[in-house]
Formats: C-alpha cells, structure tokens, sequence
C-alpha cells in the first residue's frame, strides 16, 4: 500500500510516517520511486508505538526494533536485550513514582509476562511421526530403518536409524544426526558470533537491508505458497529466517531446518521449545548435499543468502542441487546479495558470478525453474568484519519466486 493508505490505516499522519523512515526504524522498500507498505510495516509502525509510550527514546526503539529484526522478537537473544533495557528504565520510572506511576506499572507488567514465560515448562519438540515417509537414504536413496525409537505424543525423541547400505544416523533429542557430517560452524575460521556481536559490528541500515529482503520473500510465500506441507529452510544461519516468519507459518505446515553443527540446532530447538507454539518442525543436523528426504516432496523451499554462500564453498548451485527434492511445481522463492556491474571489478571474475543477478536468474531456468515473479532494493554499503567478501560494495538484494517444472 502507497503513504496515504498506509497512515490512515495506522491513524498517524504521513510526516509521522517520513520521520521514522529517515530515523530507519521504518523500512519500506522502494517501488517506482514510491515507498510501498506491507503488513510487516503495520507490525512495526505498532511496536515503534507500544515503546514510545512507554517513554524509550528515539535512539533505544531504534536498538530495540533493529535487534528485534536480526534475532526475532521471541528469541532468548532478543527477549535478555528487551529485559536488560526495561528493568534500566524501571530503576529511573522508581524515582519518580507517583508521576510516571501509570508508566511504572506497564513496565512491570511487561517484564513480568517476560520472566513468567522463560520459567514455563517448554514443550519438547521432536521427529513428527506422521513425516516417517518423508525421509530416505541419501546414499542409495531407498528406504530407511528406524528402530529402537522412543515416542512422546506422536514425536520420536529418540532412535537408531540405517539403511542396508551401510548408511547409519540417529535421531537424538528430536534431531536427525548424521554423525558422519557434524562439526563445528565457523565463519573466517573463527566461532561464528553471536547475535549480539553481529548487532555491534553491523550498522543499523544494513540489518534493515537484511530485514526488508525477508519481508520481500514473506509478501512472496503469502502470495505463491497455500497452506504448504513441507517448507525447508536454507541459510548459513539456521533458523534466522524463521524467526521473522514464524507468526505467518500454517499450523499444519512442517517446517524442515538443517545445520550442520549440532549446537546450533540444539540453540534453536530450545527456544521453539520454550517460546512458540507451533509442533510440527524437523531439524536435519547433515549437509546439504546429503538430505535424508525423498525427491518431490517439498513444496516451499526458502533459500536466504545462500545460494551464493554455497556456491563459493562448494560451486554448486544451490537451486538445482535442490530441485529434485521439490514437488511438482514446488514453490522456490529466495533472497540473494547482488552487485551492480560498475562494481564486478572489485571482486575476481569467479566470485562475482556469484552476485551476478542475471546469471542467478538464468540458472534457475537452466535447472528446470520457472520465473514467477522478481524484486530488487538497494544499495547498501556495509563494512562489518563479517561480510568480508562484500565490504565497501554496493549491495543490492534480489527477491525471487520460481516454480519447479
């Protein structure tokens, strides 16, 4: 929806809305030199509201709301940052109690509905017995033996699995393990940081770059996805997708997550556990190119940022390495860093394939994909430690839904 649409429908006035974009805790994209206005604005427009009347300023809403973008708003990470910010503010309100009473009071009540909710018992999570059909071996592709398996409310916690041959994983705590493919995630051969640090060492405008890329592939899955049975998660960082997109996620939909360390899966697990209601997850602790799930069974997969990841690791393409697993006119919608030819020279010819928006597009065709639709924003130019390959480049993004034919 345009501006004009966009403040009557949140009561407020258009310089309100301009305000908040220039100050970043807004970011609509761009469409024909026209700001184009989604429900995730809605939702953020509200959250700016709800923290501005509990008297944060400008600078903490944007800290609040840019976390809250990286991480998701029910994550451990988000929900100790949200807490530490209003049990400060809760301190200064003490001092002037009869006159911020009424202030006083909503902080406490949310902080209390935040503690009362990580001291809740947390539902375990595990391998959804009605998706057993759903996997097979990835060796020689036939089916898998699951024996020894212990069952709670219709989820196996715990199981051997193998296959006759000679392919073995387990299922441990609700996890599909492949033993053979678990080590530990690293990022320039360091530990890959944490939310927090990545928060620190990245500027606000490039998480709202990483934010309005999956409100792009959200608006796109609402739009070409109905009532999906199988999703399948593909990111570097497992899960940081889903947190944004969890509120819209059917409840009958089961969401496949894969990582190849163990203790990331493990993180993410728990915090479903703890915080969400939805039952129906798989996490797949293995490689990509070693899924344990039979072809044209996925009906959405969602790739952010990976594509180009994988490609450098491995120099596969990550959409025609997955398309066999998708059904029938499976749906792939991804989000992909892209730079502008002026840029190609900075970076060696082998590398820039990678960001190369028209070959990322044709290749999808050349593996057997249909083009349904494509948006593109930016550029961002970001110099965090992280993104190494993309520091002091114009980075745009690009949006993308294809149909598997």
């Amino acid at each position: 929806m345009r501006i004009g649409k966009f403040a009557d429908k949140m009561n407020t006035s258009q310089d309100t809305i301009r305000f908040y974009i220039k100050r970043g805790l807004l970011v609509p994209p761009k469409v024909s030199g026209q700001y184009r206005f989604s429900e995730s604005d809605c939702q953020d427009l509200e959250r700016i509201l709800e923290l501005k009347e509990m008297h944060f300023s400008l600078t903490e809403i944007q800290k609040i709301i840019t976390f809250q973008r990286l991480t998701g708003s029910n994550t451990e990470d988000f929900r100790r940052l949200y807490l530490s910010l209003l049990e400060e503010k809760n301190k200064k309100v003490s001092h002037e109690l009869i006159k911020y009473n009424r202030l006083s009071n909503s902080i406490r009540d949310n902080i209390h509905k935040i503690k009362a909710e990580e001291l809740e018992n947390s539902n375990e999570l595990g391998f959804p017995i009605h998706s057993l059909d759903l996997l097979c071996c990835p060796v020689c592709r036939e089916d898998l033996v699951v024996s020894d398996g212990v069952i709670e409310k219709n989820m196996i916690i715990d199981a051997n699995i193998f296959c006759e041959c000679g392919y073995i994983a387990t299922i441990r705590d609700g996890i599909f393990i492949d033993e053979e493919t678990v080590r530990t995630k690293l990022m320039h051969g360091k530990p890959m940081p944490s939310k927090e640090e990545y928060l620190e060492k990245s500027s606000h405008r490039y998480i709202n770059f990483l934010y309005q890329g999956m409100a792009g592939m959200i608006e796109m899955i609402n739009k070409y996805a109905d009532e999906p049975k199988y999703m399948l998660e593909l990111e570097n960082c497992v899960g940081f997708f889903l947190m944004q997109y969890i509120k819209y996620l059917p409840p009958k939909t089961t969401y496949i997550l894969i990582d190849y360390d163990p203790d990331r899966i493990i993180k993410l697990k728990k915090n479903l556990e703890m915080f969400y209601n939805h039952k129906n997850f798989i996490f797949l602790c293995c490689d990509f190119h070693k899924l344990p799930i039979n072809d044209y069974s996925i009906d959405v997969a969602l790739d952010f940022w990976m594509t180009n990841d994988y490609a450098k690791s491995s120099g596969d393409f990550l959409p025609g390495i997955m398309q066999p697993y998708l059904k029938h006119q499976g749906i792939w919608i991804g989000a992909n860093p892209c730079l502008a030819h002026s840029t190609s020279s900075k970076v060696n010819h082998s590398e820039y394939q990678y960001y190369n928006k028209e070959k990322i597009l044709k290749d999808c065709i050349s593996m057997g994909f249909e083009i349904l639709e494509t948006d593109s924003f930016g550029p961002v130019v970001e110099n965090n430690p992280y993104n190494t390959d993309l520091k002091d480049q114009g980075i745009y993004q690009l949006i993308y839904a294809g149909k598997s034919i």
